[in-house]
């Protein structure tokens, strides 16, 4: 035999009997987690908060669409709590889901209202008020970062709280929003 059909790999050998069948497998199992891995992505974003004038992302961590986060700041005016309720609608869009406080306040509401077609549905807990609302969607949720009495922070359920004064600066114009995990 000559050294040139010596080095030759002999491929239909290989692909014969048992090992056909492992090798047969092991592509469909391959293929299998690669669709599963392909399928689950479309179930996931990125939520990220990002610096408006720089682009500089100063926060983000991956969520599941229907994942909700709490914006909890204090007023300025009334200097009491505010928490506003988002979830990750899909995974292109924010929506607020609802706003809670215990005392009245500039721009905040005082009952139902007409907004855009939507109608609010206000409602007095033990403790505090409630907007409810039906479809408020944001592409991106525009924030000024407080300096002084805001102390604006996003908390989920599953996470630490994450202070925005820890991650930018006071009067920074920031915005949060969600990206596709894969596309």
């Amino acid at each position: 035999m000559s050294d040139h059909n010596k080095n030759k790999v002999n491929i239909m050998g290989i692909c014969k009997g048992a090992h056909y069948i492992t090798y047969c497998l092991i592509i469909i199992i391959i293929v299998s987690m690669l669709a599963a891995v392909v399928c689950a992505g479309k179930n996931f974003a990125v939520f990220k908060i990002r610096e408006h004038f720089s682009g500089d992302i100063v926060y983000q961590r991956m969520v599941r669409v229907g994942d909700e986060f709490t914006l909890h700041y204090v007023h300025s005016v009334t200097k009491r709590p505010v928490d506003e309720v988002f979830k990750i609608d899909n995974r292109h869009e924010l929506a607020l889901v609802e706003m809670r406080y215990d005392s009245f306040g500039a721009n905040l509401p005082v009952g139902s209202e007409l907004l855009s077609g939507e109608k609010t549905d206000f409602i007095v807990e033990k403790d505090f008020y409630r907007i409810s609302y039906q479809n408020r969607k944001f592409d991106v949720v525009p924030l000024r970062v407080g300096q002084v009495i805001a102390d604006h922070a996003v908390k989920f359920a599953d996470g630490p709280k994450v202070r925005l004064l820890d991650i930018t600066q006071g009067g920074e114009y920031i915005e949060l929003y969600v990206e596709p995990l894969i596309n």
